[in-house]
């Protein structure tokens, strides 16, 4: 597809969300007009004429009757995603105006700001109007180099300010053209990963603000799925970008059997195939595997074996020789000493001398699979071993490893706990193209629910292994029939671009359970979705840091729910426990009776964590445990980066108690503030950063922070010549300085160069509202 108008909300599943980027295109109207399809020929632009009527397409109105409505067309054949946008409140026909009356009128004049020379809390002045992207999708793989448009919910826009930074630097101004509502990029962006950021005003001077991270490609993959017997197969395959497993796209088979994905970078990608009897196949793979052929693989027989802890060794599972053993479980170490210290990778000059390196990398870091003896089956419950099941790669390509049982009724839920190993991290090559991968796989046959959990090496960070190369332990669960039901189990790990330096998947457990966690979102103090989480010891709300959120715990008719913690969780560790909101008990803490489930539909504080409690180093882990008279459970949430304090005293203004501070920046940008001197600091970020309205547009990604030093309020000449110090200083470790201009300070940073090479006027941008402060967006 060729243009995306439109975002999802947070709680649409990656499925759908990988469906419907394959499936339809937008347009706004009456602003927008309907002349932009997804292209499917060659050669086909990102402008196509079309005819929204054909019988090919169904027109909707999506989201109607909000601010973010707009047109969309979707492929007829795309039945199951029309039939859900309109179970969630889409309309059939084109929506009949862009905005709601009044939308996008001229806001109130700007207010003018007190003569003065003291730095002051001024809101930025947010503009009404909306970005949206066309042409590109955060979701999915965009092509390289074709331009690519953001597009405004409001025709106001300035067209003399926009600044887009690609990466922290200036995209050339002629590659940018503007019009009242559209600002396109002309020359695209290059092959990779780009973070890209929109600076702007509107024509009533008020800011128009936007960050996002894009993906794009060149490169092709073509896909042939056959079903058990051989023949092509009707099937959509899903590609995930195991760098991003947010991003990639989901495309239908054709009559033989096959799909080909477009505008991929040379990275690694899982790909998984389902039908609709709910066979599926999946594997990981690199650009130069093109073409890959998978196999449907459709349920097997239940084992009569009742082996899901391994206390009978590894019956009643099905592998190839010499790919699996039985280990004792380690809590948190891994199974392979660290012989060597990371590094980012290696970049050997020639071939000969990158398999040289790999060669002595593999001798130094060989993957040790110990291999027991059996159980005998004497052994008593007491004395029974703690044991885990360990899948290892076996020559280039992946490695397989299957269960099929019965699920006897009244369980609920299946699960099944894990961890990646891989020796390439202590070996030094995370961050090249040996991205070792793995996937987890739990299928219902009676239901025909599926979950697939994979990622990467590359995709996990290097902050997710330990010294040893090994991840923490994770948990998928699926939910099954109540009334009984066979479930399979397909796990997958895989050597990627070469055979050396091994790596394994390791089971833990596989549990069948009666309580389940299922519905969970946490949330960020104004109950959106979170993007970080900030872990510092504070005083806000009493020393507490707060989640918001929702949950459905199912359970007996008659079991009680007692507990609910969230645990957050680094290396393995659990750091730091939050206690549910004592006024949420009552509605909770109680036997679970008819229809099985208790619930909290509307998002508000959730848990208390002690601040104090929290440390450590990024990507935390958030996971929700339930406890009842019967059983416990653990729901794995989302791992994300941490926030800390900036604690200078040098501040001015007020901490906005009521968002749990205004101090929360990335550790990276903390200590480049701490760096400097001479300035007083105002706002930064809220507790988990994430929304700062009504006052900033930015200040959301820990990553801005407001300042001021003595005479700046004047904002003359010597003024801006001071801040053209201050970048010739720190160079591009400052992105962007928003400034409200004075003729005198537009004049003296005219055709001024940093030297850094970037331009002045491409930094330092005339934003409406920071008359007595400046503001900095810095590159962590």
């Amino acid at each position: 597809m060729k243009l995306v108008l439109f975002r999802f909300k947070a709680f649409c599943s990656w499925w759908v969300a990988m469906l419907l980027m394959a499936a339809c295109t937008s347009s706004d109207a009456p602003a927008v007009s309907t002349t932009h399809v997804d292209g499917e020929a060659e050669g086909e632009t990102a402008a196509l004429h079309f005819d929204p009527k054909s019988s090919a397409w169904v027109t909707l109105c999506h989201h109607p009757d909000t601010s973010r409505q707009r047109t969309i067309h979707v492929f007829r054949r795309h039945r199951v995603l029309i039939r859900w946008l309109l179970s969630r409140g889409d309309e059939l026909g084109e929506c009949e105006a862009a905005q709601p009356p009044g939308m996008c009128d001229a806001p109130a004049p700007v207010p003018e700001t007190p003569a003065g020379d003291e730095p002051t809390e001024e809101p930025e002045l947010i503009s009404k109007a909306e970005v949206m992207l066309a042409g590109v999708a955060t979701e999915r793989l965009n092509p390289a180099d074709k331009p690519f448009s953001f597009m405004l919910s409001c025709p106001t826009l300035d067209v003399t300010s926009p600044m887009v930074y690609i990466d922290g630097i200036p995209a050339p101004a002629g590659q940018l053209a503007a019009d009242a509502s559209t600002l396109t990029l002309s020359s695209g962006l290059s092959e990779g990963r780009h973070q890209v950021e929109l600076v702007a005003r509107d024509i009533f001077g008020y800011s128009i603000y936007y960050n996002v991270v894009l993906w794009f490609g060149s490169g092709s993959l073509t896909v042939i799925v056959k079903t058990p017997d051989g023949q092509p197969a009707a099937a959509s395959v899903a590609l995930q970008l195991t760098d991003a497993p947010t991003v990639g796209e989901t495309l239908m088979t054709d009559a033989n059997g096959q799909v080909t994905f477009e505008a991929l970078p040379n990275r690694t990608y899982g790909i998984i195939a389902r039908n609709d009897t709910n066979e599926i196949a999946s594997s990981g793979v690199v650009l130069a595997d093109s073409p890959v052929t998978l196999t449907l693989v459709g349920f097997g027989t239940p084992s009569d074996v009742d082996n899901n802890d391994f206390s009978q060794g590894s019956d009643g599972w099905d592998f190839a020789p010499g790919t699996v053993s039985i280990v004792p479980h380690a809590s948190e170490s891994a199974s392979q000493p660290a012989t060597a210290a990371k590094t980012a990778s290696r970049s050997p000059s020639t071939p000969e001398e990158l398999a040289a390196a790999r060669k002595a990398s593999h001798e130094l870091h060989k993957l040790s699979v110990a291999q027991p003896a059996r159980p005998a089956a004497s052994t008593t419950a007491a004395a029974a071993p703690d044991l885990d099941l360990q899948l290892v790669t076996s020559g280039e390509g992946p490695q397989h490893l299957s269960r099929t049982f019965t699920v006897e009724p009244g369980v609920r839920a299946v699960s099944v706990r894990y961890r990646f190993i891989t020796t390439e991290v202590p070996g030094g090559w995370f961050g090249s193209e040996f991205n070792d991968y793995f996937s987890v796989a739990i299928r219902s046959q009676k239901t025909g629910a599926s979950i697939v959990k994979g990622n990467s090496m590359n995709g996990l960070g290097l902050g997710a292994f330990d010294a040893a190369g090994a991840t923490q332990w994770y948990e998928q669960e699926l939910k099954v029939a109540k009334d009984g039901d066979v479930v399979q189990l397909d796990l997958v790990v895989a050597n990627v671009a070469d055979d050396l330096l091994d790596s394994a998947l390791v089971v833990d457990a596989v549990k069948e359970k009666t309580l389940v966690v299922s519905a969970l979102q946490l949330n960020d103090i104004d109950n959106t979705p979170l993007t970080f989480a900030s872990a510092a010891q504070h005083a806000y709300f009493s020393g507490n840091t707060r989640f918001h959120g929702t949950i459905t715990v199912e359970g007996n008719t008659d079991d009680t729910l007692r507990e609910l913690r969230l645990e957050l969780v680094q290396d393995g560790t659990v750091i730091a426990t939050g206690k549910l909101a004592p006024a949420l008990e009552a509605t909770l803490y109680k036997a679970f009776g008819d229809p099985q489930k208790l619930s909290l539909t509307s998002s508000q504080l959730m848990f208390n964590v002690v601040s104090a409690d929290v440390a450590g180093r990024n990507n935390i882990t958030l996971r929700v445990v339930a406890r009842s008279d019967a059983e416990e459970t653990t729901k794995e949430g989302v791992t994300l980066p941490k926030l800390e304090r900036f604690t200078g005293t040098n501040r001015y203004g007020g901490r906005d108690e009521n968002r749990g501070g205004d101090d929360w920046v990335d550790p990276k940008v903390r200590d480049f503030i701490d760096s400097t001197s001479g300035f007083i600091w105002g706002d930064m970020s809220n507790m988990h950063g994430g929304s700062f309205a009504p006052d900033h547009a930015s200040h959301r990604l820990g990553q801005s922070a407001d300042g001021w030093f003595m005479g700046y309020n004047a904002r003359t000449a010597a003024v801006a010549n001071t801040i053209i110090g201050h970048l010739n200083q720190h160079g591009t470790r400052i992105r962007t300085v928003y400034v409200t201009f004075t003729p005198a300070f537009s004049g003296a940073i005219q055709n001024v160069m940093l030297n850094d090479g970037r331009l002045a006027t491409d930094v330092i941008r005339n934003q409406a509202g920071h008359d007595t402060h400046f503001h900095w967006e810095i590159n962590p």
